[in-house]
């Protein structure tokens, strides 16, 4: 075994023991913010604006979701040590998604920042068209093997 190959084995465990520190914190994290939608949920039963309540539920599950992606981008580099493009593409789909969610709602609240409001989900459904055909694309190359395995 040469000196380079030494040095490679060295990094590649290095990199396995952030992938791994990484994960550990990513799924702490889901399942804190996964017991804060729960107590959120208990929380609001009693609150008369449910609207509202039923926001900050649905902003925490879909950050919750998000970070689950994230998590699982983590697995499969660990796996694989080759980065994969699809899940970064279904977080960035769930965070676009969710800014329109809270726009809706925050339009309903503050109606005089309609106009910003509306330049923004215009461009976030742009955004949403473009991640969903990203991902096609990205599923159906996979199928016909044009690219290596969606590794970037």
């Amino acid at each position: 075994m040469t000196f380079r190959d030494r040095i490679d084995q060295v990094f590649k465990y290095g990199e396995d023991v952030i992938y791994i520190a990484i994960g550990l914190l990513l799924f702490l994290t889901a399942i804190l913010l996964l017991y804060y939608s729960i107590s959120g949920i208990i929380h609001y039963i009693g609150e008369s604006d449910h609207v509202r309540a039923a926001l900050h539920v649905l902003d925490r599950m879909l950050l919750t979701l998000m970070i689950i992606e994230i998590f699982y981008t983590v697995r499969v580099s660990l796996k694989s040590h080759a980065l994969c493009a699809e899940p970064f593409l279904i977080v960035g789909l769930i965070a676009a998604i969710r800014r329109i969610l809270v726009i809706s709602v925050e339009g309903a609240y503050v109606p005089e920042k309609f106009d910003h409001h509306m330049i923004e989900s215009g461009i976030l459904a742009a955004l949403i068209l473009i991640f969903v055909f990203s991902i096609i694309s990205l599923r159906k190359n996979k199928q016909t093997g044009s690219l290596d395995q969606q590794n970037i």
